[in-house]
């Protein structure tokens, strides 16, 4: 078991703050399990640890195929880590909420003011109501996060009780995102059971996420491209 940090103990000093120290940290731990518990109470799909560390994963092999610096993937990890705690306080506007709450919380691990405007850049960003992408950072953390699409997110155990966010992850039996450095291009490939969702269905939620992964990838001078089954759909 990780030992955690409470604030009590701070743990950045004059060093660069490190991911596997924010993984650490009681409070933040705390946040992410409550906002996902309040999510759940209100039906949404998983927004806990699973997600979170999905995104985190992505976000650093992005990072890593498009040459960051060791400290720009530490804090784009770090992002990954915190993008979803201002679900605690309601979905609407929880990219802007988080990015308030993590900036606090990073100040009280007296985290560098430079390395904090980074992090709560991208949280406040990853949302496509309020999704200025002004520096890479946040676009790969935009394009982790809306990636994320699987079976494993949806809750409800009743088929017969699915909204079209429960069909839609539900039918995803594979999920890939895969990153072309010669070409420049960003992937991501679904295996879909039509049986369970129609392509349509996946459109009318993700369309938004999708053109927003668009501009994300843009912004890294790359281009994104979605493949459904066999069909290249963007």
């Amino acid at each position: 078991m990780k030992k955690e940090i409470n604030f009590a103990n701070q743990i950045c000093d004059n060093n660069m703050i490190k991911l596997n120290q924010i993984r650490k940290v009681k409070d933040i731990n705390e946040l992410i399990q409550q906002a996902d518990e309040y999510l759940g109470a209100i039906g949404f799909t998983d927004h806990g640890f699973n997600h979170i560390n999905m995104v985190t994963k992505r976000v650093l092999m992005l990072a890593e195929k498009m040459s960051f610096s060791e400290k720009d993937k530490e804090l784009a990890g770090i992002a990954a880590y915190m993008h979803d705690i201002g679900n605690v306080t309601g979905r609407k506007n929880h990219s802007v909420t988080g990015s308030i709450m993590a900036f606090q919380l990073l100040r009280e691990l007296k985290v560098e003011m430079s390395n904090i405007s980074r992090i709560i850049t991208a949280i406040a960003s990853h949302d496509e109501g309020n999704s200025e992408i002004t520096d890479p950072i946040s676009a790969i953390l935009i394009i982790a996060d809306k990636s994320d699409v699987r079976q494993s997110r949806v809750r409800e155990k009743n088929k017969s009780k699915f909204d079209i966010h429960d069909r839609v992850n539900f039918a995803v039996q594979n999920s890939s995102l895969l990153v072309i450095q010669g070409t420049k291009e960003i992937w991501l490939n679904l295996e879909i059971d039509t049986s369970i969702s129609p392509v349509l269905d996946y459109f009318e939620i993700f369309l938004s996420r999708m053109l927003l992964s668009k501009k994300a990838a843009q912004k890294l001078g790359y281009t994104f491209h979605l493949k459904i089954n066999s069909s290249i759909l963007a």
